[in-house]
């Protein structure tokens, strides 16, 4: 029976003590398990790649009917079917091919940092022309390096072998797991959020500084990442030289340089900082700020009213609320504070669109399932059960049943 985290032995949260400056080369990538990276990034794209293959069998047939995607009415023809580069990674890739200007006003919402890279990288001789297969490319090569990094940070909070190794497998094949096949921001923002969080808490200030600033550029929820960062960086404050304390401000702040600096361009652009966040909150997108009560009330109405995108959100939500009171009794108090401030931001949406996705993203709720499932039956259940319904999940986004 694998033992649970450091962290998680502690029945009340504790003040975390400062990490030891020896841990990280005695827990470093030579102890990370390799061979069930590569395996569990390998069993992402088999099921990714089956959904798909699923997806184009039931919309050739003749006679379906179906909706675009979550809260759209049914059309009348038959199943609209997208692949990789459908939905948000269509807007990525218009946006590194074309800009803003080419993209649509609605390209806004998308923050720049991705495709930015994707245009970085189709200057590189016999990419230019390529963009969509550049940036899929690029995103499933970040997929594995943020598994890796992610399973180096348990090791340094004090995960063992075997708990590192059903993280590693919990990340690869959660149900909302397949949108890192597809040219999304999920592989790059979870590698730069685990980066965040390694800088702060090897107090290695200069990481999660330049890993926040980037994570601010990549998607509006960086922004969150200021006040987890703020916790970290108080703790030992007091008898931190000048030097160190002015360290410690740059990362606290880095993730909102990073959205300011959106905002700085889009002022230029077009004369207003906050037209991105203002295009986000449309209602066809998340939406203004609403009543939580009333949007998972609607919600879950979506499941006898045939929007049946919308009501699958509603038991995956009880599940991140469980494991969030787990994580607060379990966890560092700036993981907890974290997941707890992007589920608020999730819950206070005018739809849930994507919610499985935001708390996938937000990696501790990972943590907590890779403590909890330590019986190897209980694993192996979790984890068959997980990619089954990955499958079921990205046949209906392939199928524009529902929104990732």
């Amino acid at each position: 029976m694998a033992s649970q985290p450091r962290a998680a032995l502690h029945a009340q949260p504790q003040p975390q003590p400062h990490p030891r400056q020896g841990t990280p080369s005695r827990r470093g990538w030579r102890t990370l398990p390799l061979r069930d990276i590569v395996l569990a990034w390998c069993a992402t794209r088999v099921v990714t790649g089956a959904a798909y293959a699923l997806a184009r069998y039931i919309a050739g047939q003749g006679g379906i009917t179906g909706q675009l995607g979550a809260g759209q009415p049914a059309t009348g023809r038959p199943f609209t079917l997208t692949g990789l580069l459908g939905w948000d990674a269509g807007w990525y890739a218009g946006i590194a091919e074309h800009g803003y200007a080419g993209a649509g006003g609605q390209g806004l919402r998308f923050f720049p940092l991705l495709p930015l890279l994707v245009r970085g990288v189709t200057l590189l001789p016999g990419l230019g022309g390529h963009t969509g297969i550049t940036l899929l490319l690029l995103v499933n090569v970040i997929a594995l390096v943020f598994v890796a990094a992610l399973a180096w940070l348990a090791r340094y909070e004090g995960f063992d072998a075997a708990a590192t190794s059903r993280l590693v497998w919990l990340a690869s094949l959660a149900p909302p797991a397949f949108v890192l096949v597809m040219g999304y921001t999920e592989a790059l923002w979870g590698l730069l959020a685990v980066g965040v969080f390694a800088g702060l808490r090897t107090r290695r200030w200069e990481l999660a500084t330049a890993c926040g600033l980037l994570a601010g550029l990549c998607r509006p929820v960086g922004i969150l990442l200021v006040l987890p960062a703020a916790v970290e960086t108080v703790r030992g404050l007091g008898t931190a030289t000048v030097a160190e304390r002015l360290r410690r401000a740059a990362a606290a702040v880095a993730p909102a340089a990073g959205c300011a600096l959106f905002g700085l361009w889009s002022w230029i652009a077009y004369a207003d900082a906050l037209l991105p966040l203002r295009v986000q909150r449309q209602q066809s997108l998340h939406g203004s700020s609403s009543n939580p009560a009333a949007v998972l009330w609607t919600a879950a109405r979506g499941i006898t009213h045939g929007e049946v995108g919308t009501g699958l959100h509603v038991p995956w939500l009880a599940l991140f609320a469980l494991l969030l009171v787990m994580m607060a009794r379990t966890l560092p108090a700036s993981y907890t504070l974290w997941a707890a401030i992007t589920m608020a931001a999730v819950l206070t949406g005018s739809n849930l669109d994507s919610s499985e996705r935001y708390a996938y993203g937000t990696f501790p709720f990972l943590f907590v399932a890779a403590a909890l499932t330590r019986r190897d039956d209980v694993v192996r259940l979790v984890l068959t059960v997980s990619a089954a319904m990955m499958l079921v999940y990205a046949t209906l986004a392939f199928l524009g049943l529902y929104v990732p």
